[in-house]
């Protein structure tokens, strides 16, 4: 895992005593205090008060009385009905219980975030507001924020803690062990593999062109392209473009144990989609939560209850027992919502009462984890749970458990993370085969509950049939399968053409009846359903730059039906330009543009900066332009205005043929420096350059980088260690500012980091910037002035953890100034010569300059170097030296392709 997640913090929760209660309030107030006092006792949680005393301030969550009212939600007979009316609900709710109170705030000048999902505020106050605040009815109590983290897979055998085992270490199965032993594969043999389902997952992202899940992404046009809005949301703003990523590999290992082929899923025909909302904060989780029960489009915008999925996996939670009132709210409005909440039971066992928190609460599905001959896994957590219900409500398959890992590779992970999933792949198997049962959680609770294989364990009280380490049983789908009423299906298929009888791709059909089924059409205009429940439907169908037509089509109980509709194009205008820098250099830039609802994306020549695009000849169409370069700005213009599109360059100095002639160090050789030193006083080594712990560049630079890194070390030693320029003449700056792209994470553990200057060669050193504070992805910059006139200028780079194991320091692009510099641009890509594959991480370097460019995971690269011949090298550990001959032209881009061949 790329952040260990091993450092105690402090948690919302009541510890367990015997039973798991919510966290109480003091009561018993003295008959002389105030009523401002007793309503703070009644009301505030006790550590608040602790941190006003010490701080001045908190952080304060605000609860409201009572509760969105999810009587018509309920009520409503099918699953899409109840997400529309769950999230009027509970937007309708937050809306008038916070009005009084936000209000208050905004008289006040307060820093506050309101959420609808979870009805809550939080606001940063002090015991002035928070007086203020507790007066008002309508806040029923304030408490701090809760502490949750991603259930790390425990690592089988001798690999590190919180990782995977990469699959070169293991044989292949065709179907994995967990599968089989859940009943899946018995379930296909019926024709049920999860069609029509959709699953969901709060995780680190997926890696969605995974060979074993790109087939099953709904953002899947299956035509190529692919549609990311309402099917996936980068809400920690991690992922290039809208394109769904995971940084950490958590979430695509969990998705393939739900939907992934080659043997890995559960129910490989259902289809996802995700939020990367696990866990850096309750607020995220929070915003999640409320993505899932409305979906948005890539900028969080135009939500779409219609577009929730059916089930949720969460393979996170709390690593210490307790009760968090506020994301309960959450899970309330997926049950109003018709979604099924699916919940790791936690890695906190063997003890009793360990139970994960949400994993505690009553209403959810809490999953705990066995290994291939039925026994409880050790670090499974046990119940019993919240009241003294039964938890975990079931256990699966999660010791030994191989899928999918960001990379196209797959690995073993073990944990109650690995279990949730196949309880979630189960869910969709059986809604599959009886669509009745979408949107009603005490009926898929009752099946899955009833048919679970009974298994004894009396450790932490219960019988044969339900016990706290076991719960009802091992997960049968099955007998699920069997247990559920038994659905009418037919079959459907379609062809959808233009006025003119042509076929036309990537039409968006969508079926709503008792259930809502959508489809899309393939590059002959067809589409198919093989299986799909019988009724009546009424059909949408739609596509960009075609007017949208609606219908109806009754499906009969084994009978075959047919729904073909015309789309007449709408007139449309092509729009042509060429994206170029406009920050002096004027060469063409490789760019996306795109309508601001993505309906049409274009990528310009990356040699010429031309694009083409067809929109719409009516309506306003706006569009954006987004450099795959850094360092340039992200422009809007209108397609009128598209002939030539000037992109600015940012400040901070990021973008290619832009820096100093007196200091500009970029880190591309992924080696230390030349002229530059590192001095490590720590036990053990500090300044690195080749990414060796993988947590890649965080800054906002790109490719090589300097890290000093904490995390990484071993716990124990120390991490105290310069790194020191060589003496430059700042003097010959026109612009004595330091600039530096920096990643500084401490989390309040301890670490700190400071630049510090030298006139004189090193004996004495000024402190010139510090922080000890999170600065994550920020250009820093620091004004030289007193120093201009100074000749022999050093700067330290001083990162100290003071023996804290703490995080890390991640420093890139440091430079003196900045400003046009005299050259070209080279570009292309580093393959391996034997089967054309992309090498990522490989060094292009122009021997003649210096300048050096690092390789992505496409094997793309982007040099900038002087103008005129070019003899350029490629190069990398397991590799033979390329070469390749370029003809740099200044302010242009010229291509140089490069093979290596595997070292021997």
């Amino acid at each position: 895992m790329t952040v260990a997640q091993r450092r105690s913090r402090r948690i919302l929760a009541a510890a367990f005593a015997g039973a798991l209660v919510p966290a109480a309030v003091a009561t018993g107030a003295a008959a002389q205090e105030s009523e401002t006092e007793i309503l703070i006792e009644e009301k505030v949680a006790p550590e608040l008060l602790e941190e006003i005393d010490d701080q001045g301030d908190a952080e304060l969550w605000l609860l409201f009385a009572g509760s969105p009212d999810y009587s018509t939600a309920l009520a409503a007979d099918t699953k899409e009905a109840k997400g529309a009316a769950a999230v009027e609900a509970a937007k309708e709710y937050a809306e008038t219980s916070q009005a009084g109170v936000i209000a208050a705030l905004d008289e006040a000048g307060a820093d506050y975030e309101s959420y609808w999902g979870a009805s809550t505020v939080k606001v940063v106050g002090d015991a002035g507001l928070l007086a203020d605040l507790v007066a008002f009815d309508e806040v029923e109590a304030v408490v701090a924020a809760p502490d949750y983290s991603m259930i790390e897979p425990i690592a089988p055998d001798d690999k590190p803690e919180n990782d995977f085992q990469t699959w070169d270490a293991v044989k292949e199965a065709a179907v994995e062990w967990g599968v089989e032993d859940v009943g899946a594969p018995d379930v296909w043999e019926q024709g049920f593999t999860g069609e029509g389902i959709v699953v969901a997952s709060i995780d680190s992202g997926v890696q969605y062109d995974h060979p074993a899940l790109v087939d099953q992404y709904r953002g899947n046009n299956g035509d190529g392209t692919f549609t990311h809005d309402y099917n996936f949301y980068d809400i920690q703003d991690v992922c290039e473009g809208d394109a769904p990523c995971d940084d950490d590999g958590h979430g695509t290992h969990t998705m393939g144990t739900m939907v992934g082929s080659e043997g890995i899923g559960v129910a490989p025909g259902a289809e996802w989609i995700a939020v990367n909302g696990c866990c850096p904060d309750i607020e995220t989780l929070i915003l999640a939560g409320q993505w899932l029960a409305a979906p948005t489009d890539s900028e969080g915008r135009n939500p779409d209850p219609l577009k929730a999925p059916h089930v949720v996996n969460n393979s996170w939670g709390s690593t210490i027992p307790g009760y968090d009132p506020i994301y309960a709210e959450v899970v309330d409005l997926w049950h109003a919502s018709g979604i099924i909440p699916v919940f790791a039971a936690g890695n906190n066992g063997p003890a009793c009462l360990t139970m994960s928190t949400p994993g505690v609460y009553e209403n959810v599905i809490a999953v705990g984890a066995y290994d291939e001959n039925h026994e409880i896994a050790e670090f499974s957590s046990r119940g019993h749970g919240l009241n003294g219900v039964l938890k975990p409500d079931l256990s699966a398959p999660g010791v030994g458990i191989r899928s999918s890992l960001p990379g196209d590779e797959y690995g073993l992970g073990d944990g109650t993370s690995m279990a949730t999933p196949h309880v979630v792949g189960t869910i969709a198997l059986l809604m599959s085969a009886s669509p009745s049962l979408e949107g009603d959680y005490e009926a898929v609770y009752e099946t899955l509950t009833g048919t679970a294989v009974d298994t004894a364990d009396d450790q932490c009280t219960g019988d044969k049939e339900a016990n706290n380490v076991y719960g009802h049983g091992r997960v049968n789908v099955e007998d699920a399968v069997d247990e559920a009423p038994a659905g009418k299906f037919g079959s459907l298929s379609g062809q959808v053409t233009d006025q003119d009888g042509e076929p036309v791709a990537g039409v968006r059909l969508v079926f709503e009846g008792a259930v809502v089924r959508e489809a899309a059409t393939n590059a002959d205009g067809v589409y198919d359903f093989a299986r799909i429940p019988a009724g009546r439907y009424h059909v949408t169908v739609s596509k960009f730059l075609y007017g949208t037509v609606t219908g109806s089509v009754r499906i009969k109980n084994n009978g075959e039906a047919v729904f073909d509709a015309e789309l007449q194009k709408e007139a449309t205008q092509v729009v042509e330009g060429t994206v170029v820098d406009g920050g002096g250099h004027g060469w063409a830039l490789d760019a996306t543009v795109s309508t601001a609802g993505d309906e049409v994306v274009a990528q310009t020549d990356p040699f010429t900066g031309a694009f083409s695009m067809e929109v719409p000849a009516e309506g306003d169409w706006p569009l954006t332009v987004e450099t795959a370069y850094p360092g340039y700005e992200v422009v809007q213009v209108d397609p009128a205005d598209a002939g030539l599109v000037e992109v600015p360059v940012l400040p901070g100095c990021l973008a290619p043929g832009y820096g100093s002639d007196v200091l500009d160090e970029g880190f591309e050789s992924r080696a230390l420096p030349a002229g530059w030193e590192v001095v490590d006083r720590g036990e053990t080594a500090g300044w690195v350059f080749d990414d060796p712990f993988g947590y890649g560049n965080r800054t906002p630079g790109s490719g090589g980088f300097a890290e000093a890194n904490s995390d990484a070390a071993d716990p124990d030693h120390q991490v105290d260690t310069d790194l020191i320029t060589p003496a430059f003449d700042l003097s010959a700056a026109e612009d004595p500012t330091l600039s530096f792209a920096s990643f500084f994470v401490d989390g309040l553990i301890g670490s700190e980091a400071e630049v510090l200057l030298s006139v004189d060669g090193g004996a004495t050193w000024e402190q010139i910037w510090y922080s000890n504070e999170d600065l994550e992805a920020t250009v820093e910059s620091v004004d030289l002035a007193a120093w201009a006139d100074q000749t022999a200028v050093q700067l330290k780079f001083h990162f100290n953890d003071n023996d804290t194991w703490a995080y890390w320091w991640m420093v890139d692009n440091v430079r003196i100034g900045c400003g046009e510099l005299e050259g070209g641009l080279v570009r292309g890509t580093v393959t391996d010569a034997a089967t054309g594959d992309p090498i990522e991480g490989a060094v292009v370097t122009d021997p003649a300059t210096g300048r050096a460019a690092t390789t992505e995971a496409d094997g793309s690269y982007v040099l900038f170097t002087d103008a005129g011949p070019a003899s350029l090298e490629a190069g990398l550990e397991g590799w033979t030296t390329g070469t390749a001959e370029a003809e740099v032209e200044a302010d242009a881009v010229v291509a140089a392709d490069f093979a290596l061949e595997a070292d021997a």
